[in-house]
């Protein structure tokens, strides 16, 4: 009667009493009767396999747990702790990937340690590569939160890599692709030639003589005929011609108005061209500081070129570098995933060889 007495009920842990006159056990607590054949262990152990399959855990937690304190060893107690404590209701579910990223690795440990050390001889090897793929699966799920890391600063040290070939190459000193380093200094050197043109060009047009266009005088000359107003003889001889004849004008004032305009643009063409002797010098001056601005802006670029072909490098290596953790974290997730469906298949023949 102690015995029976001290059973506990699954459902709400209290102390179960026993109905003599209906051979059951009640539970004073929650009110749920158990049978006497529920408590044997082939009962026990066939009511927590149900609960489990219903995924009603912590029925079948109870169930295991009563069946341990009867028979601390028990395989199949054992393994259900194992399984509730992962929350699956089939050992084919431990080959599920995503399953690790849910489990609380801790308890899972705890129960599966419990297997190991209170199965018997024969049953240990089970639980230790229960352990094992417990121990993949928990690594992978690191190793895989570590790759995604691991990619994203891979992806962005190539991406900031990019950016750096492409703000080199748009110098065209150093492209290795578009342009040669001897095909960009002939470029270098025509640019130059035509900034040189285009200043030269630039300077004549801005230190232009503004008196050296002469004043068309012919718009005041008509030709002499019989009938002509006017017959002058032309003291400068522009007029004259082969035959004899005089140049007649239509406005004899407007022509001497335009001759003195001429005698003065003469005379400040002269003052002028007196005035700007030194143009020759200014303009080899500009010349001489374009080319010395030029010069240096070409300078500057090799010497950024040459700035950035060594953070390429430096960027190429740490680039390789992470490409190659990149690599091995991702051989050593594929091994873990071999490794844990080998384990699946080792847990299935030894569970074979227990039944």
């Amino acid at each position: 009667m102690k015995d029976v007495n001290a059973h506990i009920c699954p459902t709400c842990g209290g102390q179960l009493r026993v109905d003599l006159e209906h051979q059951m056990y009640e539970c004073p607590f929650c009110g749920v009767t158990f049978d006497y054949d529920y408590f044997r262990e082939e009962s026990v152990l066939s009511i927590a396999a149900q609960a489990l399959t219903k995924k009603e855990f912590d029925s079948a937690d109870r169930a295991y747990g009563f069946m341990l304190e009867k028979e601390p060893d028990n395989f199949e107690a054992l393994r259900g702790k194992a399984l509730i404590a992962m929350n699956i209701t089939k050992i084919d579910d431990i080959r599920r990937l995503d399953l690790f990223s849910k489990i609380d690795y801790e308890s899972v440990n705890k129960e599966i340690d419990r297997g190991i050390e209170s199965s018997k001889p024969q049953d240990r090897e089970y639980f230790t590569v229960m352990k094992d793929i417990v121990d993949s699966g928990h690594e992978f799920i690191n190793e895989k939160a570590e790759l995604k890391t691991q990619k994203a600063e891979r992806d962005h040290s190539q991406d900031r890599l990019n950016d750096i070939v492409y703000e080199r190459d748009s110098i065209c000193i150093y492209s290795s692709q578009r342009v040669r380093p001897k095909k960009a200094v002939i470029l270098t050197i025509i640019c130059y030639i035509i900034c040189c043109l285009l200043i030269f060009l630039g300077y004549k047009l801005a230190t232009r003589n503004p008196y050296a266009k002469a004043e068309d005088l012919s718009k005041y000359e008509t030709t002499q005929t019989s009938d002509s107003p006017y017959q002058i003889h032309d003291p400068y001889g522009v007029g004259s011609n082969d035959n004899g004849f005089f140049v007649a004008f239509g406005d004899y004032q407007d022509y001497q108005d335009a001759l003195e305009r001429e005698e003065q643009r003469k005379i400040d063409y002269d003052a002028w061209e007196e005035s700007h002797k030194d143009s020759g010098s200014n303009l080899i001056w500009i010349l001489g500081i374009a080319t010395a601005v030029y010069v240096s802006i070409v300078i500057a670029l090799v010497i950024y070129g040459r700035t950035l072909n060594a953070e390429i490098s430096k960027r190429k290596v740490k680039v390789d570098e992470q490409a190659d953790k990149v690599k091995a974290r991702e051989e050593r997730i594929a091994e873990l995933k071999a490794g844990i469906e080998q384990g699946y298949k080792r847990l299935c023949e030894l569970h074979s060889v227990i039944e």
